[in-house]
């Protein structure tokens, strides 16, 4: 089991999640995940970890912009060192401090505070992160105000199996129900599915589920 001391270094954990086959498991399901490629677009990936989600989608669009937030300024240097790995142009990637309790408000690595403004993103990326929040319901419902109408939010959320619950209880992770999570953003206005991850996504498919939220 992944120990909670490796969050303190970004690297190693990068590290981490690549050897061990966990960004190539999630990597794999995002290909098959039912949102379409941006096309002048602009993805937040909020609580943004080593940068795996967001790239991903930023990868496979067009003339489309990522801002990738955190809470801690390491994590954002990981996300920028992959980013570099794959050849993403730097004018294509921002990244900001930003924690997931109000994850409209940013903070740029030389201390600019700005807010995200609603309506500003074609896609909203999260993975397991809201269980971070003081107040994981209101904090979803940030991040749909953020969306576009027509927007998708892609939430790679811990699942409720035995294992995810003690992976959450390890980790001080307190997260609302995925039911509840699902009534949130129908409340919103917007269509939702989950998807349980099959084998074929081993590792993460052992603790991860996913959400995909359209809003209307």
């Amino acid at each position: 089991m992944l120990s909670p001391k490796l969050y303190k270094n970004s690297h190693a954990y990068d590290l981490f999640m690549r050897v061990f086959g966990f960004e190539a498991s999630v990597e794999r399901f995002l290909r098959s995940a039912n949102i379409p490629p941006l096309e002048n677009g602009s993805i937040l990936d909020n609580g943004c970890g080593s940068g795996t989600i967001g790239i991903h989608f930023l990868q496979a669009s067009k003339q489309t912009r990522l801002l990738s937030t955190d809470l801690e300024p390491n994590f954002l240097d990981a996300a920028i060192k992959k980013a570099k790995r794959r050849g993403i142009e730097e004018e294509s990637m921002s990244v900001g401090v930003a924690n997931i309790t109000a994850p409209d408000q940013v903070e740029t690595l030389d201390g600019q505070k700005y807010s995200l403004a609603p309506e500003t993103f074609n896609l909203v990326c999260i993975g397991a992160v809201l269980g971070y929040s003081q107040d994981p319901a209101e904090s979803l419902r940030t991040l749909i105000r953020l969306l576009a109408p027509g927007g998708f939010l892609f939430n790679l959320e811990m699942c409720e199996t035995a294992l995810g619950k003690y992976v959450c209880q390890r980790y001080h992770y307190n997260n609302i129900s995925v039911a509840e999570m699902k009534a949130i953003l129908s409340d919103e206005g917007c269509s939702v599915s989950q998807i349980t991850m099959s084998l074929r996504y081993f590792p993460s498919c052992m603790t991860r589920t996913a959400l995909i939220a359209k809003k209307l």
